[in-house]
This record gives C-alpha cells, structure tokens and sequence, in this order.
C-alpha cells in the first residue's frame, strides 16, 4: 500500500546508468512497495505490461480511459503511471499535462505508452513533462529496466525538504533548500493575526539568465543555492522571527516576511532605505563567495512591504496582496534598469565596443579541435558580457540589426588576424538577416567566398520563416560561395524539425535544453538518437551544446554525437589556440579518470 507519509527521495543529477543484463536480475527492492497504475482502454495490453512488471513486485492498478486514470493517480498518488496516447474520454496527453499542472500530482512518474514513436510525438512528451516513452510493440526486459530506473529515481539520496510527507516536500525548492511561500503560508497568517502587521521584503536576482547563460546550469545552481543563503543569513541578522522562503520551485526570487510591530520602519521611506540596504548586503556577500564573477555581474532587485491586519478580509488575500506590492517596486526598479541597458546598448553600438571569443568544437571520438563557434559580447566591464543576453535585448529594444552589422564587422576585423589553418568557424545569424541584400553583399560574405570550407552560418528561427522554397534558395547563394549552415537549436521544437526538412543544413546543433540532465531523462536520449540517425539521413553531422558534466560528455559521445561543445571541455577564448589547450587538459583529465575505474 502506497503510504503517501512516507519521504520520497529524489535525486537532482544521477549517475549514469549501468547496463541493462536482464529483467529478472533486480539488484535491491525498493524501501516500500511501489504502486504503478497502467492506464489503456485494450485489456490484452494491460494483461501484458502487469506481467512484465512482476519482477519490480509493485501495487497494479489499472484504467480503461483517461478520466478513470486521472481520478485515480489523483486519489492514490502512485509512484509511476503508464498512459496510452490514444484513450477514450481523455487522450495521454491530457492526463500527463493534467498531472504535472498540478503541485501535488506533479512528481508521478508519467510514462507515454503508443505505438506511435517519431520525432514529433517524442517532443510534444517531453514538452508536457512526460518522464519517460514506450513504444508498442514492447520488449519485456526495456519496459523492467525504464520503469525500474523510475523507480529508483524516487529512493536516491535525500534532499531538502525530504523527511516530510511528499504533498509538503514538493513545497521546497530543491536548488535553495528553502521552502516556498505555500509551504508558510499558515504560518504567516498566524503572524499576521499575532502581530496586526508583517513586513516583506522580495529579493530577485539580477540577470540570472545571463549568468546560467555565460556559466551553465550547473554553476548557475550553486550561485542560487548561495544566494539563499545569503538571504537567510540576512534575514537572521536583521530580523530574528523571520521566515525566508523561495518564492517559485526552481525559480530565482526570495522573500523576507518579518514581524514589523515595534520596528522604526513606519513610512515608505524608511522601507526604501532598508531594502537598498539589504541588496548592498547581499551584493557584498554574494562577491566574497564567487570573486571570479565580475562587478556587475552580481545584483539583486529588492523591494519592501508591509501588510496591515484587516479582519473583514480574507488572510490568504492579504499576504499575495503584500507580495504583491513589494513584487511592484521590484518591476519598477526592473523597468528603471531596462531603460539604463537601452542607452548603454546604444552606447556599445555608436563605439563598436563589443568583444569577438572564440569557444573550441571537438571530435566527439577522436578528442581533437574542430574549430570554434565567434561569439559576440559587450566590453569585459559592461551589462552585456553574455551573447545570449546581448542578443536577446537587442531583439527586445529593436536594435538587432544594428548590432549584428558591428558583431559581423568586428569578428571580421579578428578573423583577419590570424592564419585560420583549415579550421571551421560558426557564427549564429538569424534567419531573417538573409533575406537583407546589403548582408548577401557584405564584406564579410566575400571574405568567406575567399575562404571557401571554413565558415558555418548557424541559423536561428526566433521568427518564423515564412515560406522555406524562397529561403532554400538565399541559402543556396551562400552555399555556392563555400558556405556551409548549420540549423541551431534542433530538437527545440517542430518547428526547426521542418526547417531542417527543407533545408537539409550540414549541420544540425542539438540544443542544450536536450543535453541538460540528459543522463536522467531517457526521452531526450531517445530525440539525441533520432536527432543522430536523422543527420546520417541527410547527410549532417551533429553537434551538441552546453556540456557541462561529465556525464553529459558521455551520454553524447555514446549515443554517436559527432562534435561536442561546452565548457566541460573549454571556455570562450579570446584566442582560438588558446582554447585547444583546455581542451587538451579537460580530456586528458578525463582519460585519467577512465584509467582509475
């Protein structure tokens, strides 16, 4: 019997797998027995998948629809659901985005049971949380070895916010270890009835985009995990009764509610005053424990509150209304902010001063330098010092085209300076710059046409392309000069599946988004295989992003990446060479590592 009291551990980044031998050799039962619900409306299927899981010794229950599967994941919470597509009343898909829409159904294991198995249908899974996908006819030892696998996954190692029933530990968020605001919610309402008065204050960082971006999830995880810290140690020091909570699972804000009574803190602008005081806090805190991050690199947005105790209306009310109003100072701070980064962009444009790197692509089995993706930054000193941020707010601030005419003329300028000595370069263009006929007659196209075989034009579609026969054939006048391309971002989305169709690119550059946690998700192993074997198709070798462990490096290599980028392997360099010396350290580390198995 599933006892929904009972901790539940979960695992943020998990080993990689160890071979499948067979399903009958099941290493270690679970701690308690596991409830699995099979939901399909053909009875022969239900009968096949509850004698394949015999050896898992789990609590079946079953589901002819996908109401009836959804009312009982709802009532019995079971440790892992697998949902046929196509059901009466209730398609999978439903029931999956019904379950994980919801905090307290959220954390079952949804597997997508269909004899439907392309690209498409895999994306539109993992896009609604699935966990995992069976695909019929099924193999018994590959149904045992997945549903184990999720299985375990919910007895690793505990966590914050484990040692609690499961419907409370999915109110912690697992980056800071802080409880999020529902998790206090009955607390502060007892405060605010004790107290008349409570004081908040909102904490989000600045740009953590730019940092995950620049540094990686993985660095970007610890950054947060500090910053909660530092907003407890705060919190602690300035107001001893306080409760400090996340105020989203995985998201980058804080709050401070504090017992306000009694405090000097009775006009607007003594609540001004403490909350510029407490972001310079947290600033100096945050840069004694990551002093490798730049100045303006580390910042917060903080905005303060207070709610006065009114009984005609309701409790809950009051606090979201509280929230809310310290949220609003944040926003206008935010705003101020933009306004500051629009001039400075502009100022970055009018000086030419941005900053080309040059970040190295490697063999994925031969373990040498292929070439190296330019990047484009603002000034080592600026707001800008992310290409994805710089880009992304030029976008937004409507001066994208002005700003890749100076990345394109810069990088031009560096790319002169060297011997290129048969090397590839990437540089990422959207997709509409193509159709500019100032851009197909630029200096830097007839640079490459002298250089025939050593650039790579990445495409972007962060607008539609309208008509892809008509793009096919700007392409091709590109490709004549020697100009290869290559679709970034695939697998992101069925979209860049039919631009990679219609314009069968030389390169297809998988998405970090798929590479993230790849060793913990089999249907992104699932897509980076098919990602794979559809380059091989066309003829495109693949190239995967953002490789930050090692077992994303393996994972890759193994399911037959052909080039790997990321900075478990190297860094952006202001200097190509200068990264093939990291490169040489990183694998020669791991080689080391392979040896002391």
């Amino acid at each position: 019997m599933n006892n929904p009291a009972q901790p539940r551990n979960r695992e943020t980044a998990r080993p990689r797998s160890q071979p499948w031998r067979d399903s009958r050799n099941i290493i270690a039962r679970m701690p308690e027995r596991p409830v699995l619900l099979i939901a399909d409306d053909d009875e022969d299927v239900q009968r096949l998948l509850t004698l394949y899981v015999r050896p898992l010794d789990c609590e079946v229950l079953t589901a002819r629809d996908g109401e009836e599967a959804l009312a009982i994941a709802q009532s019995r919470l079971p440790d892992v659901v697998l949902l046929d597509v196509m059901m009466p009343k209730r398609s999978g898909w439903e029931v999956c985005q019904a379950l994980k829409a919801v905090q307290r159904t959220s954390q079952i294991a949804v597997v997508l049971v269909t004899g439907r198995g392309d690209v498409k249908d895999r994306l539109t899974g993992l896009q609604l949380g699935a966990d995992d996908y069976l695909v019929k006819p099924f193999n018994r030892d590959e149904v045992v070895k997945r549903i184990d696998a999720l299985l375990r996954r919910k007895h690793r190692q505990p966590l914050p916010g484990d040692g609690v029933p499961r419907s409370e530990s999915m109110l912690f968020d697992r980056a800071s270890g802080l409880p999020t605001v529902p998790m206090v919610l009955s607390r502060l309402k007892e405060m605010l009835i004790e107290q008349s008065e409570i004081g908040i204050v909102y904490v989000d960082i600045e740009q953590f985009e730019s940092i995950e971006a620049e540094y990686g999830w993985a660095f970007f995880d610890e950054f947060l995990r500090c910053a909660g810290e530092a907003v407890a140690a705060e919190s602690r020091t300035r107001f001893p009764k306080a409760l400090v909570a996340a105020n989203l699972v995985g998201g980058s804000s804080f709050y401070i509610f504090f017992e306000s009574r009694g405090s000097d803190l009775r006009q607007e602008a003594a609540f001004d005053l403490m909350a510029n005081d407490v972001r310079e806090r947290l600033i100096a805190a945050m840069r004694g424990r990551f002093p490798s991050l730049q100045q303006g690199q580390i910042g917060f947005f903080v905005g303060a509150a207070r709610i006065d105790y009114r009984p005609q209306i309701r409790l809950e009310r009051q606090v979201y209304q509280g929230m809310q109003t310290a949220g609003d100072a944040v926003r206008d701070a935010e705003q101020q902010r933009k306004k500051q980064l629009t001039r400075e962009l502009r100022d970055i444009i009018r000086r030419k001063k941005v900053t080309t790197l040059f970040q190295p692509i490697v063999w994925a089995q031969e373990g040498t330098v292929f070439g190296y993706e330019v990047l484009t930054r603002g000034a080592p000193h600026s707001s800008f010092r992310n290409s994805d941020m710089l880009f992304t707010f030029a976008r937004e601030a409507n001066l994208a085209w002005a700003l890749e005419t100076v990345a394109l003329e810069q990088a031009l300028k560096r790319l002169r300076s060297f011997a290129l000595d048969g090397r590839k370069f990437l540089l990422n263009l959207e997709a509409e710059m193509f159709e500019e006929s100032e851009f197909r007659i630029h200096e830097m196209v007839a640079f490459f046409s002298e250089h025939r075989g050593n650039f790579v034009f990445e495409l972007t579609e962060r607008a539609a392309i309208e008509d892809y026969a008509v793009f096919r054939r700007l392409l091709d006048e590109f490709r004549d000069k020697g100009i290869e391309v290559a679709i970034d971002d695939a697998g992101s989305g069925y979209a860049s599946l039919e631009a990679i169709a219609a314009l069968s690119p030389d390169y297809l550059k998988i998405t970090k988004g798929l590479v993230s946690t790849l060793a913990d998700e089999p249907i992104k192993q699932d897509l980076v295989k098919m990602l794979v074997e559809l380059g091989g198709k066309i003829g495109a070798k693949t190239l995967a992003e953002g490789i930050e462990t090692v077992e994303e490096y393996e994972w890759c290599r193994d399911l037959g990446v052909d080039l790997l980028q990321g900075y478990y392997l190297a860094h952006p360099q202001d200097q190509p060479h200068e990264g093939d010396a990291e490169v040489k350290a990183s694998l020669d580390a791991d080689a080391r590592r392979r040896e002391a198995r």
